[in-house]
């Protein structure tokens, strides 16, 4: 009847293209005996959080000589809840990396989803200094799409032998 109103529900799941996106939005418009109301609008606003995680890691633990070679991975992962375009890449304070294109990981379609990781990899010489040292610490942070991971510390130790010939 007239001035009479009807509350009507509905639900939506968000999907992983609307998170990317950052928002929702929502056309209605009601029916009824062959009229039609006017459209109306609701956007909502996803509550985007890019974030990257680093685990780098060190093979062998420790070194003995000058030229012995230290090899590094990092894993990055996407640990927020948006998809980061490539590529993805990682800054060593100590050596070059070099990470595969983001089509060879996850569902190969360019992106780092939520939850996909990629594994870069680099080698580094040992020096007459690191074994004076005692150690070789280096510093790496990845990046993607504008969004810094965490910085993450690898140390290997030298096996030192002094030794004096008369």
């Amino acid at each position: 009847d007239p001035g009479e109103s009807v509350t009507c529900s509905a639900s939506y799941t968000i999907t992983q293209a609307d998170l990317n996106a950052g928002h929702v939005t929502n056309h209605a418009t009601a029916h009824a005996n062959g009229t039609d109301s006017n459209e109306d609008t609701q956007t909502v606003t996803a509550d985007q959080h890019p974030s990257l995680l680093l685990a780098k890691h060190a093979t062998p633990a420790t070194y003995a000589a000058v030229g012995d070679v230290v090899s590094y991975s990092y894993v990055v992962t996407n640990s927020g809840n948006v998809s980061l375009a490539g590529p993805v890449t990682v800054s060593d304070d100590k050596t070059l990396v070099s990470c595969p294109a983001l089509t060879t990981v996850g569902n190969h379609d360019g992106l780092l989803d939520p939850g996909e990781a990629v594994t870069c990899s680099a080698s580094y010489t040992i020096t007459q200094d690191d074994l004076n040292a005692g150690h070789v610490t280096n510093l790496a942070t990845a990046h993607a799409n504008g969004t810094d991971s965490n910085d993450d510390t690898q140390t290997v130790t030298a096996d030192q032998h002094p030794s004096l010939l008369l």
